[in-house]
């Protein structure tokens, strides 16, 4: 329970360590930059529950167990009370995906005054509420309801994950909530009250439940919708399952099963992005259901795109024979999307902690996961010519969720790109060319980076934060996106971006590894090295590695010194400045520097220093090195920055059951 500021500078909160901890701790912040005060773990129990209260008059903080004093802790700070943010239940104030917590709340009451200790024990003893109705200023009992039962009537809501967006040619949007098994439609701005459809056998884990949605390009004619769900089979087993619903005046007829059987785990990796393809087909991502070894098996459904037709029959052309593969060596997909003019088609993949990645679908890939392509690794460890390369990896986790391929004019600067939206809350535009990239084109073994012509970073900077889950395109040119709430894009600033990414070209031998590559713009080039064979310095000349690294001007256009901290088995930790380097900075476009490593360090931090070095900031650092020394490529693989686009929250997505719904605002 939240209500405290990301910067945990105004509030207070309920919080645990971590998920396995039976214990609750309560926490009170401070505005001068302190950490917050802290309660110590407070145990509950699993099987009944805990009675907790916590109080402050001001100068102290008390928490309760039971009815009992459990610790009092002497408050030294200057408290600041939230007043921007809701109060949250079951997630943090500031984000509805941080810090969740899995357990039961029930009967929750907040008081305008700091209980004394007989009132608290009557509130445990007898469950009475204490004192007049004035200083009650919250209660919820959660008996099916959200309601707040004081005199002022401060009403819940229940908020829900979106998991697709999908629009119908008349503007229609259909949005499939994730745990409840509602399809809801929002049609003129307006949340209607009906649900489309409701799916009643779902199953409900962390990757699984009401996944994917689509309709089909002849909606006009058949008024068709795709669903992909999360289900149990006649013996109770959990699987997946393509569905299709017929629409008539908003509401879902004709249920049919087009494809089942698909093998789930029951909690992780269920994919479930579903797009019609400009051949009129349906294409379906499957995750891999923790079961990655079989991503390779093309007998087996997991860790593939497949490819049906409407009716769910096997198409003829498909690249094995009898068999709805289309595509194979996958981790998990939410995202798939065409441009039907040029036949292209891509989709969004997660990587585990590092290498999310952007693929072009080719009939017949296999994409190597797990053992030509190992998660957590850059691509350019297979040396396979059997796998297809990314077009993109992005090194810290984006998290891509839902993808399309915009074509309308509101947005100019976005047309004729490809959207992928991000669990991390934002949205890239990605504009490729179309040279051997049809979905139906010969496979090729290397697809190069620089098939990217430009991508377009936008921050949308919902606060509190939210992450993006759905996105869709209207007929007539709107964006919307939602995760726990449904927001239209309103305007994008399209005038001299800024580029945030730049890309930066690295060469070393097989004894060293590149840990990081990290710069602040026109100050500096930081990179991590790490020596695999630590050797001991002698009078021979193989005491150094040769490190080269190649740097765009634009992000450091000169070179004024380069230090290193050196760390070594025998000599610790020392600084110094590195004198024989070589720098050619001839080309209008790069500086060129070859940079010698002991061959006695575990771990060599190099530092290449600009012009403004002098006045370092670390928290201005924005180049992320993508790529490693195999790559031939000189052209910026540069990201324009669209800064931050405006929003309008349009309509809550949630529904007013209790339904097995994530959180409560």
């Amino acid at each position: 329970m939240s209500h405290t500021t990301y910067n945990q500078d105004e509030g207070w909160f309920f919080s645990t360590n971590n998920a396995q901890d039976q214990a609750i701790r309560f926490g009170l912040t401070s505005n001068l930059g302190n950490e917050p005060f802290m309660s110590n773990p407070l145990p509950i129990s699993n099987s009944t529950f805990t009675n907790i209260v916590a109080t402050f008059d001001g100068s102290d903080i008390r928490i309760y167990g039971n009815g009992s004093l459990f610790e009092s802790i002497e408050y030294n700070g200057t408290y600041v009370p939230t007043q921007n943010l809701p109060i949250h239940v079951g997630v943090a104030s500031y984000c509805s995906e941080c810090t969740k917590f899995q357990g039961i709340v029930d009967d929750v009451r907040f008081y305008d005054k700091a209980l004394s200790p007989t009132e608290i024990s009557q509130i445990y003893n007898d469950n009475e509420l204490i004192s007049d109705s004035d200083d009650l200023v919250g209660h919820w009992t959660f008996d099916n309801t959200l309601n707040d039962s004081s005199i002022f009537k401060n009403n819940g809501r229940m908020l829900t994950m979106v998991s697709s967006m999908v629009t119908s040619p008349d503007g229609k949007i259909f949005i499939s909530e994730k745990n409840t098994g509602k399809i809801r439609i929002l049609q003129n701005d307006i949340l209607l009250n009906r649900p489309f459809a409701v799916i009643d056998d779902l199953d409900v884990n962390w990757e699984t439940g009401l996944l994917g949605l689509a309709i089909d390009p002849e909606f006009e004619n058949n008024h068709f919708v795709y669903v992909y769900y999360s289900t149990y089979d006649d013996n109770g087993k959990p699987i997946n399952q393509v569905v299709r619903f017929t629409e008539k005046d908003n509401l879902a007829f004709n249920e049919t099963v087009i494809f089942d059987n698909i093998p789930s785990n029951a909690a992780f990796h269920a994919g479930g992005a579903l797009a019609m393809g400009p051949d009129d087909k349906l294409y379906i991502s499957i995750g891999d259901a923790r079961s990655s070894i079989y991503s390779q098996n093309k007998d087996i459904l997991v860790g593939k795109i497949l490819r049906i037709n409407k009716d769910g029959t096997i198409p003829s052309d498909n690249p094995f024979p009898n068999s709805p593969v289309y595509t194979m060596g996958h981790r998990n997909i939410f995202g798939i999307a065409f441009d039907e003019k040029n036949d292209i088609g891509v989709f969004s993949e997660n990587g585990d902690a590092l290498f999310d990645e952007i693929n072009v679908i080719k009939k017949g890939g296999n994409y190597g996961f797990p053992n030509l392509q190992p998660e957590n690794l850059h691509w350019s460890v297979s040396n396979s010519t059997v796998d297809i390369k990314p077009l993109r990896t992005y090194y810290y986790s984006i998290a891509p969720t839902q993808t399309i391929y915009y074509t309308g004019e509101h947005f100019p600067s976005l047309k004729d790109t490809f959207l992928v939206a991000t669990y991390t809350g934002d949205i890239y535009s990605i504009k490729i060319d179309n040279i051997t990239k049809k979905i139906s084109s010969q496979i090729t073994t290397h697809n190069d980076p620089e098939t990217i012509v430009s991508e377009k970073y936008i921050q949308v900077n919902n606060y509190p934060f939210e992450s993006i889950i759905g996105l869709t395109q209207t007929p007539s040119g709107d964006i919307y996106y939602g995760g726990y709430h449904i927001y239209r894009l309103d305007s994008v600033i399209e005038d001299d971006p800024d580029q945030i990414l730049y890309s930066i070209q690295v060469d070393y031998p097989d004894n060293i590894a590149i840990d990081n590559v990290f710069a602040g713009y026109q100050k500096y080039v930081g990179v991590d090295i790490q020596n695999n064979a630590v050797k001991k310095l002698d009078n021979s000349s193989n005491n150094y590695s040769l490190f080269k690294i190649k740097i765009p001007k634009s992000l450091l256009s000169d070179v004024t010194n380069v230090n290193a901290t050196v760390a070594s088995p025998l000599n610790g930790e020392n600084t110094y400045d590195i004198t024989d380097y070589l720098l050619d900075n001839s080309s209008p476009k790069y500086n060129e520097l070859s940079i010698p490593v002991p061959n006695d360090s575990m771990v060599t931090n190099i530092r290449i220093n600009g012009q403004d070095s002098s006045s370092d900031n670390e928290d201005d650092s924005s180049s992320d090195n993508e790529d490693d020394s195999s790559s031939d490529n000189e052209d910026d693989s540069s990201s324009d920055n669209e800064d931050d686009s405006s929003s309008d929250n349009e309509d809550d997505s949630s529904s007013d059951n209790e339904d097995d719904s994530s959180n409560m605002e």
